[in-house]
């Protein structure tokens, strides 16, 4: 996942601090579960945008360089919804969004049909278009036939497809990939995929794994990213613990496969890691991860570079010994693929995690959903989920930097200017604020402001929460001073309680301005 965004114009310019003893400044992306809002806070928890979708439905959102967001939304409509998921589920969201700068969708994207429904991530690809996580609908007969043993009801593979954006609601799938095509099983040998599962790790064994008896959600896969020097996914499977990398240099045709692309692997699995059982090259002793979430690619120029993190939430049976970790792993390359010995018991290194932080009697988050990304200066942004807390770690376990959003947030990343080059002076702002009299204030303020050039302005309050109270102007000015008032109650005429509030002001295409306020009943 790309963070690094290089023409922003609500950040400043910063500067790598000289030591990973410190935080590394940025805006934060708080995305929480039960909310159709998405926040950008800054490190003093100070909000300096929200993006608005029609329903809940996401565990992360992305923002392009032009401050606009990638996200997903809940459909209330489906037939997978209705084949057991049915209610507001973030896993089966089914909508994807891309919201601007200024709160507008530009972009409404159903994918949703009697065959696949996206869930639970997707991921903004440089080209402009969006890798989707998606169930693809299997018939109990289906399952049957591709050699399921024991099953009862319909069983939903793993889809991944490319959406090119047409228009304001259109999209072409432009390149997907089916874990159909690329299974193993052992139990029949009339079917075509017979074989020994130690003998095929480049495939999935479909026995391998409970289906979910209300849906039919087989792997569970729960995070996607994208690798662009090598054009290669990575993506995460609650189910089967591990992490799994596929080539997508491929042809959609290729992807069916098993040869073509740059591995020549076709759509096979290329690579995979944390649980070597489920390619019968272990036992339960080798397995690394207690429900993974979270596979993100470090991306490049950053300490770690071709890693991939992963959050381990550490869910365990004996719910006294849980604790949550996150993995670093170092891909053992070989050209376009990655060693894994010809005996039937060699299995995918490395032996042990490059580095982790958790362990025993640490932190645990929850059996649902978290992740981590690597900073410039070598720290990693931790997501907990629960209370929405995130937290900043150093390579040596340190805690520099946190924050608790008070609600659930699945993964939260942080963007930042390029730091190539010299240091630059931010440009001056067409509007800033001046100081709000009084503060603390009961029961009215008085917010002023400045122009430079005549221009429409608009200033609205926010709770500490990210949700909008008032508006308190929205119209042209000239060039000068103005003051608007604030009398402590929403739009609706209902008093504010005691707290923090923040004014956030905009000028034409300028920057966003915020102001904090506090209101003392």
């Amino acid at each position: 996942m790309r963070t690094t965004v290089f023409a922003l114009a609500v950040l400043v310019l910063f500067v790598i601090p000289a030591s990973s003893q410190e935080a590394f400044p940025g805006l934060n992306l708080f995305t929480p579960t039960s909310s159709s809002h998405s926040y950008l806070l800054d490190m003093d928890g100070v909000v300096i945008n929200v993006w608005s979708a029609p329903a809940p439905g996401a565990y992360i959102s992305y923002m392009q360089g032009d401050e606009s967001i990638f996200r997903t939304c809940q459909i209330t409509t489906g037939v997978i919804n209705e084949a057991g998921m049915t209610g507001p589920l973030v896993e089966g969201s089914g909508r994807l969004l891309r919201i601007d700068a200024d709160d507008n969708i530009v972009w409404d994207y159903i994918f949703n049909t009697e065959e696949y429904q996206q869930h639970h991530d997707i991921q903004p690809m440089p080209n402009g278009n969006v890798l989707v996580v998606a169930w693809e609908v299997k018939t109990q007969a289906e399952a049957i036939a591709a050699g399921r043993v024991g099953i009862s009801g319909e069983m939903w593979p793993l889809m991944i497809a490319e959406i090119e954006p047409v228009g304001a609601t259109g999209g072409d799938i432009v390149w997907e990939w089916h874990v159909w095509d690329h299974l193993v099983q052992d139990a029949d040998p009339t079917k075509t995929n017979y074989g020994l599962v130690a003998e095929h790790p480049e495939r999935i064994d479909i026995n391998f794994g409970l289906v979910a008896l209300a849906s039919g959600d087989w792997l569970h896969t729960n995070s996607i990213d994208y690798r662009e020097d090598l054009d290669q996914i990575v993506f995460s499977c609650r189910k089967t613990d591990e992490f799994y990398v596929i080539d997508h240099s491929t042809t959609t045709a290729e992807a069916a496969g098993h040869t073509g692309g740059n591995s020549g692997m076709g759509g096979d699995i290329i690579y995979r890691w944390g649980n070597p059982q489920v390619y019968d090259r272990g036992d339960e002793s080798d397995r690394m991860f207690h429900v993974i979430h979270g596979a993100d690619w470090v991306d490049a120029n950053l300490p770690g570079a071709g890693n991939v993190l992963a959050f381990d939430n550490g869910d365990r049976e004996d719910t006294v010994n849980d604790y949550s970790t996150v993995v670093e792993v170092a891909l053992p390359h070989d050209g376009w693929c990655y060693v894994l010995g010809p005996h039937s018991t060699y299995t995918y290194g490395p032996s042990a995690p490059t580095w982790t932080y958790g362990g025993p009697g640490g932190f645990y988050a929850g059996p649902t959903q978290g992740g981590a990304f690597r900073m410039p200066n070598g720290n990693t942004l931790v997501s907990a989920v629960i209370n929405g807390r995130v937290f900043e770690v150093t390579t040596g376990g340190a805690v520099v930097w946190e924050h608790e959003f008070g609600d659930r947030c699945g993964r939260v990343p942080r963007y930042w200017y390029s730091t190539a080059g010299e240091p630059q002076v931010p440009p001056a702002t067409v509007a800033r604020f001046l100081p709000n009299y009084p503060n603390p204030f009961n029961p009215a303020t008085t917010i002023g402001f400045f122009l430079e050039r005549p221009e429409r302005v608009r200033i609205d309050i926010f709770d500490v929460r990210g949700g909008h109270v008032a508006n308190l102007t929205d119209r042209r000015y000239e060039a000068g001073k103005f003051f608007v008032a604030w009398d402590g109650r929403d739009d609706a005429g209902a008093p504010g309680a005691s707290g923090a509030y923040f004014a956030r002001m905009r000028a034409g295409a300028d920057a966003a301005e915020t102001q904090k306020l506090i209101l003392l009943r």
